[in-house]
């Protein structure tokens, strides 16, 4: 695929990386940038010629931006994490905000809080940015463990609320649910959009049933810090089975934040029955988190709206483009609606 302009069209696409004070345009031998939800890390990478005064180092910021001839954006914020040197060629790679937070082993309790607080304290922990983030369900305690790294614990605290967590443009952590309702890109079939995939797959599970230790009625009763035999208070769900899948999460203490993060596995695995992927001429903004949908797809491809988990954009001596995966959005697949079902029924699972 060599991301061709539309055809008939004079766009040029063009893309400049930053490394610490050096701007590259026009030198860069490619450019691979691959953004990714967490638990994944975002990262890139740039090829300048052997001979190029590279002065990056380990630590170094990095800016990339891509510029599609109708469009441009920054795609990527980040810092380096290597610097190759070859015959060839000089290859810088970096990692985005989620970078930092893998390299963070935390070991701290926190009370009486919500998902979204712990995921703030331990960003800023690090020196990591936040910009919007759900609060989530209510603990009332979390530890933060070093058996997992601050981006796991992140990318737990966030699924337990259906929230996605990504890293923004400016390299700001972000943990919200995506609507996925009202598309933000429209790419053409046979124009922007170069090649489209749709994979269907079985819907053999039936329900979600998350279970804590405790079954409190809320995080301040004196109940919420003492485990319990019956998470269930006498109203137990179908399953465990083939079709009626349990998890067992002991910092969930309460039947609301269990049936909340029943409710989010549900939608994503519901979801996930219709994936796919996407090759599009360059889609400077897309990352992420937006939800797009293709205008006159050929039957029997659906349209959408698609929201996306993984970007990648590629500038270089093969052709400049942007490829995506995706899955199933709509109405129908709203986390919102699933998660505001799961409490207003007073479901214990999902």
């Amino acid at each position: 695929m060599t991301g061709s302009p539309p055809p008939g069209s004079p766009l040029a696409p063009a893309c400049a990386v930053t490394l610490g004070g050096q701007r590259w345009t026009s030198q860069a031998l490619d450019v691979d940038v691959l953004l990714a939800a967490a638990p994944l890390v975002g990262t890139a990478r740039a090829r300048l010629p052997a001979g190029a005064p590279v002065e990056a180092a380990p630590g170094d910021s990095v800016v990339v931006e891509l510029d599609s001839g109708e469009a441009a954006a920054t795609v990527f914020t980040g810092t380096v994490s290597a610097v190759r040197r070859e015959f060839g060629a000089t290859v810088v790679t970096a990692v985005d905000a989620a970078g930092a937070l893998a390299r963070y082993r935390p070991a701290t309790t926190y009370e009486k809080v919500n998902a979204g607080t712990v995921i703030r304290a331990l960003a800023a922990d690090v020196g990591v940015g936040v910009g919007a983030v759900d609060d989530g369900v209510a603990l009332a305690f979390y530890v933060a463990d070093p058996a997992r790294t601050a981006l796991d614990h992140v990318a737990r605290l966030a699924a337990w609320s259906a929230a996605l967590v990504r890293v923004d443009a400016e390299g700001n952590l972000i943990a919200t649910a995506v609507g996925a309702l009202q598309a933000d890109l429209a790419p053409r079939y046979g124009r922007e959009v170069l090649a489209l995939a749709q994979t269907t797959h079985g819907h053999d599970v039936e329900a979600f049933t998350v279970a804590g230790e405790a079954g409190a009625g809320s995080t301040s009763a004196p109940e919420a810090l003492r485990p319990t035999s019956d998470f269930f208070a006498g109203r137990r769900p179908s399953g465990p089975d083939a079709t009626h899948r349990w998890r067992f999460e002991p910092a969930l203490r309460t039947t609301g934040a269990g049936g909340t993060a029943g409710a989010a596995t549900e939608w994503r695995y519901r979801a996930g029955r219709r994936t796919g992927s996407i090759t599009m001429f360059p889609q400077p903004a897309l990352r992420p988190g937006s939800v797009i949908e293709v205008a006159d797809p050929p039957d029997p491809l659906v349209r959408g709206p698609f929201w996306l988990d993984r970007v990648r954009h590629r500038f270089g001596a093969a052709g400049a483009y942007t490829t995506a995966r995706w899955r199933t959005g709509g109405p129908a697949f709203s986390p919102l609606a699933a998660v505001a079902g799961s409490a207003a029924s007073g479901r214990l699972g999902g």
